[in-house]
């Protein structure tokens, strides 16, 4: 019987040390809970950016202002070393003077239309009628050679769309256990997609570019004087993205208009039913300061072993310019602010430095964020590492849209699986509980990844981001949730502030068998 106790009794302290392993400190977690909660500043600030300074495109005057402002809030809320850190040369900025798109013929209709980005000015206003083409890679380009020259183009097909399917979801508790069971960091995420390696999503991005442009490339040579195409989303929701290359000498003047007005014009078109008339017309401005810079802001660490040590967090501050690109990314970048106010003002002395980044040139490449891990940390191209590789304890991502946080992506990281879970305890009643294996992509904790550093992204509700506002004229103020801002930033700094004070760095995952 003693064995048995013996025994037992083992068992029960082995619990009780693994569970000590990872220490939560509760007071400081109420209080941040009372500073996030009760006295948040995210709302003003997020407000001020979406409406004062507007969309902020990579280079443009827009997001210059934008960053000054950051710049200005950070040193206002107490942080440290706030710095526009330059990462290289990008291309011209650009930003639209004014634009109309209109239907004259058969009937007059004002077409909910947005430029885009970086298109060239029309030559005055271009009036006649549209020639119906779907021009998609080199095997289009025969059919409609010599056949575009001075022509108003429409490019695509307007298609239909479910129209049963509510816009906007949380999500569901059988979708986050699903991710939380998930044993392949590679297999099929929350939204059914596939994740791959930094690398791999890298080559794919460039092949896509490289397609892209050469579809451009025959228009340009073709003549047309200007391109339409259909936007992604329905009910006059304009998506707006559109991968041009930065200089007017590159691309043709183009825009994207509303799925059902696209309809319409193809239909009157291509059944000839009766003759369409358009006027158009582009002023826009390329502007010529090419250098990227991301916004730096600190909280020194205060540890005389650990303070050149760093946890860092971030997101992209650049955004398309259909709205005023508050779900993706600026009130994102606010939350990563305010975590950091928060902690500011507790008057914590965090033992390694906290670091906030926001990026620039997210939309077309990771310009930022690779450039920044290119300098400090390596090339996740080449996997050279850099001398400050093995300083970095983790960096937190926030990039998916508005919407509340649920949990977060290990990135196949399975050792920082027990620590995170202990981190999001305190916050189950909130439904912030799921650790999941799994990989995601499409921002700036890619080149982190890619590069043996641990980079992580956290799960959000994805809202009505898919579905109307990612890239659209609908990214405005109203396209996210004060309270599921306020939650972020609590969680955010409750993870920032047990990184930076943990006896060891985060763990790294093996990237060779052992």
């Amino acid at each position: 019987m003693k064995r048995i106790y013996s025994v037992l009794f083992i068992v029960a302290l082995c619990v009780q040390l693994t569970a000590a392993q990872e220490p939560v400190d509760l007071d400081i977690i109420a209080r941040i809970r009372e500073e996030g909660f009760q006295r948040s500043k995210i709302m003003p600030a997020v407000e001020h950016l979406a409406d004062v300074y507007g969309p902020r495109l990579t280079s443009s005057p827009n997001l210059k202002r934008a960053q000054q402002w950051a710049m200005k809030q950070m040193l206002e809320w107490g942080l440290e070393n706030v710095a526009l850190e330059p990462w290289g040369e990008f291309g011209n900025g650009w930003e639209v003077e004014s634009y109309s798109v209109e239907m004259t013929a058969p009937t007059y209709d004002r077409i909910n239309a947005v430029p885009l980005a970086w298109s060239p000015a029309t030559q005055g206003e271009i009036n006649g009628t549209p020639v119906l083409v779907s021009i998609r890679s080199e095997s289009d380009f025969a059919k409609y050679k010599g056949k575009l020259a001075g022509k108003i183009v429409l490019n695509g097909t307007a298609g239909g769309f479910d129209r049963f399917t509510a816009p906007g979801k949380r999500l569901t508790k059988e979708q986050l256990e699903k991710a939380s069971s998930a044993i392949d960091p590679s297999g099929a995420g929350i939204d059914g997609g596939k994740s791959v390696a930094y690398q791999d999503e890298d080559k794919d991005w460039k092949e896509y570019l490289a397609q892209r442009w050469k579809v451009i490339d025959f228009l340009k040579e073709e003549g047309a004087a200007v391109v339409i195409q259909p936007s992604a989303f329905p009910y006059g929701v304009v998506r707006t993205a559109g991968y041009y290359r930065f200089a007017a000498e590159k691309n043709v003047p183009a825009f994207v208009i509303g799925k059902e007005q696209f309809a319409r014009i193809a239909r009157l078109t291509e059944k000839n039913t009766a003759t369409v008339a358009m006027k158009i017309s582009l002023a826009a401005r390329f502007t010529p300061d090419t250098t990227g810079y991301n916004v730096i802001g600190e909280i020194p660490g205060t540890d005389p072993r650990l303070r050149d040590q760093v946890v860092m967090v971030g997101g992209h501050f650049d955004s398309w310019h259909g709205g005023t690109g508050v779900a993706d990314n600026g009130a994102n970048c606010v939350v990563m602010m305010e975590a950091l106010r928060i902690l500011k003002a507790l008057g914590v002395k965090p033992l390694r430095t906290i670091r906030v980044a926001l990026w620039s040139g997210e939309e077309q490449d990771y310009y930022g964020s690779y450039n920044y891990v290119k300098k400090h940390f390596g090339d996740p191209r080449t996997g050279v590492t850099g001398p400050e590789h093995d300083r970095l304890s983790a960096y937190f991502n926030l990039d998916n849209g508005g919407g509340r946080i649920r949990g977060i992506y290990l990135q196949g990281n399975e050792a920082a699986g027990p620590i995170f879970r202990e981190y999001l305890k305190p916050f189950m009643p909130l439904d912030a509980a799921t650790v999941s294996t799994l990989n995601t992509g499409g921002t700036d904790h890619m080149v982190f990844d890619g590069i043996g550093l641990p980079g992580f992204q956290f799960i959000q509700d994805p809202l009505d981001y898919s579905s109307r506002v990612h890239h659209s004229n609908m990214d405005v103020l109203e396209s996210v949730i004060e309270e599921d801002l306020k939650i972020n930033a609590v969680i955010v700094a409750a993870f920032i502030y047990h990184t930076a004070m943990r006896p060891s760095m985060i763990p790294r995952k093996r990237t060779t068998p052992q």
